[in-house]
């Protein structure tokens, strides 16, 4: 009996999983290799492969979690602000995962929350750009013409009176996450509309579109701060600014060394793609990361002047050392608020992030083995979308920005066959730790910039990616929506790489928002200066000036008669889920 005991306690905290195929390193001629057990969403797994299974889970999705902070935190945030940040949106991930992968159900209806599957989610990328767009308005601010900064201080000797909005950085945020508390309740109210009318609003023509866009909007941040930053690769043809954010090298936008760092990132990725385990490709992400870091910090930048040498470090240690051991949400506060101009943009970035969850828990649901359609799957988007919308309540109020289902973790649960939930909540305390252990998140802000940049150009053109696949999904980029998306992707994009067409910011910093398009009058009342404002927050908006064109276009243009009316009858859940012969064997 002690014996079989032995053997169950060994079950319980070792486990059988096939732990060769998933730590060795696959060569590239190397095709065929046996397959460890497949695991259920409801299997209970041993303790260890709990851990090491959300270990990379967690690892995963660590670097979009850290990364849609940051870039809102460069924004002009103080630095420890910047270190909360990261901190906050690692706890508040954590506990929007718990509440998906559990789900709850509502006592005295049929409604739940969450999604009962392996569906972890972090903060969303739809928001980074409303977010950036709204601070970078409400912080303009001028001393006597000359451009200053509240938060930093330079504003304060001013001998005049300033002009401008003259909010800090800190203060914009909290207005935009007043934004969201309001606008989180129109994604709770989504949540409760028929599966098949969202379906047939948001197909996967606008849904592409809008991850096109998106990811092409966010690699221009990455771009920006692979090449030092994206304060000074703003002011690279005026003032010229030195590009700040790496250590104490402090050089001109786009310099050798920058672009050099950021390529030891890539170069990381792909040799990890091409070698790596099945465990190391799937924190591929972290893993160049982490060789970048390594790199920076092992090296330095030498600077000689009439004879004399002196060395600047990228990675520098003193925030690392000044930052606590243990943090948690609401040891920073943001001064809530709601600015009207931002609410259009921001309720359309929740249609995308709806379909997106939509998107996600079908792709999580095929990878656990279960069948798409039915009663269990509808139910099962209801609540991870009413979970989304509760989630980013709480996210708000935990200072982070919205979060959704992530879809880089399907690719995890597919490789390491384990659809287990256990699995799920072991993400869920990894996550935690670091959240909670500020070290962590201190030596995250010491990343340099141009080794974010260099990561997160490869995340974000993930998401255009993503994009792309989406718009072959279902009856794919037939000839009407093919029209829908070059009509939605040209003035999308065009926005993105001119964004001066109907805003011009940074320029004219007494009259911020101003533009050609439609100036702005001194004699207009509040409420109409704020429609004017939210109108070109939405045009100056590549992602949402794109999405509305699409879905417009979508409820008024005609169908062919070869194309199927996917969303209008019962038979369309059919149509919608199963995929071509093809696509499985690509797959």
């Amino acid at each position: 009996m002690a014996k079989q005991g032995g053997g169950v306690w060994k079950d319980r905290i070792i486990g059988n999983y096939d732990w060769k195929f998933l730590c060795m390193p696959t060569p590239p001629w190397k095709h065929e290799r046996p397959l460890p057990p497949f695991y259920g969403k409801d299997d209970r797994l041993s303790l260890l492969v709990a851990i090491v299974m959300g270990a990379q889970h967690a690892l995963a999705m660590v670097g979009g979690i850290i990364t849609a902070p940051l870039l809102i935190a460069l924004s002009g945030f103080q630095q420890e602000n910047q270190t909360y940040l990261v901190s906050a949106a690692l706890i508040v991930a954590a506990v929007a995962s718990f509440v998906q992968v559990t789900q709850f159900k509502i006592p005295g209806t049929r409604l739940v929350i969450g999604s009962g599957l392996l569906s972890v989610m972090g903060v969303s990328f739809s928001f980074v750009p409303v977010a950036q767009q709204v601070i970078a308005t409400l912080s303009q601010c001028a001393c006597a013409g000359t451009p200053c900064s509240v938060g930093a201080g330079t504003c304060d000797a001013c001998p005049v009176p300033l002009t401008g909005k003259c909010h800090s950085a800190e203060d914009a945020y909290g207005k935009v996450l007043g934004t969201i508390l309001v606008c989180a309740w129109w994604q709770v109210a989504m949540s409760f509309v028929p599966t098949k009318v969202l379906r047939r609003v948001f197909p996967p023509v606008v849904t592409g579109t809008c991850l096109v866009l998106l990811g092409t909007a966010l690699i221009g941040s990455a771009f920006e701060n692979w090449c030092g930053g994206i304060y000074c690769g703003g002011q690279v043809l005026t003032t010229k600014a030195l590009c700040t954010g790496n250590g104490e090298v402090i050089l001109p936008f786009g310099h050798r060394v920058y672009l050099g760092l950021g390529l030891v990132v890539f170069f990381a990725i792909i040799f990890a793609e091409m070698f790596g385990s099945p465990f190391i490709r799937n924190t591929e992400v972290i893993i160049g990361l982490a060789v970048g870091m390594i790199v920076a910090s092992a090296t330095h930048y030498t600077d000689c002047n009439d004879g004399i040498c002196k060395k600047y470090r990228y990675v520098a240690g003193e925030q690392i050392s000044s930052a606590k051991w243990i943090t948690f949400l609401w040891t920073r506060r943001f001064p809530l608020g709601f600015y009207a101009p931002a609410v259009l943009p921001i309720l359309f970035a929740f249609m995308v992030t709806t379909m997106e969850c939509i998107g996600d828990i079908t792709a999580t649901t095929e990878a656990s083995h279960l069948e798409p359609v039915g009663p269990e799957f509808e139910q099962r988007i209801q609540g991870a979308v009413l979970a989304d919308g509760l989630n980013s309540f709480f996210g708000a109020l935990g200072t982070i920005t919205p979060v959704t289902t992530y879809a880089q973790n399907n690719g995890v649960l597919s490789l390491s066959r384990c659809a287990s939930r256990y699995a799920g909540y072991g993400c869920c305390a990894w996550l935690l730790l670091l959240g909670v252990i500020g070290k962590f998140a201190a030596i995250i802000l010491t990343i340099p910039n141009c080794v974010l940049g260099g990561m997160t150009t490869f995340l974000f053109t993930g998401v255009v990616v993503s994009g792309i696949h989406v718009l072959n999904l279902r009856e794919g980029l037939n000839r009407r929506n093919r029209f829908i998306a070059i009509m939605a992707i040209g003035v999308g994009m065009g926005v993105t790489l001119i964004p001066a067409w109907v805003n011009i910011t940074g320029q004219f910093v007494d009259y911020p928002n101003q533009g050609n398009f439609w100036p702005v009058n001194d004699k207009w009342s509040p409420g109409f200066r704020g429609f004017r404002d939210s109108i070109i927050i939405v045009m100056s908006n590549g992602f949402s000036i794109g999405g509305f064109i699409a879905v417009f276009l979508n409820l008024v243009l005609p169908f062919d008669q070869a194309t199927p009316h996917v969303g209008f009858n019962e038979t369309d859940d059919n149509i919608i889920d199963k995929k071509p012969a093809n696509m499985e064997a690509e797959v």
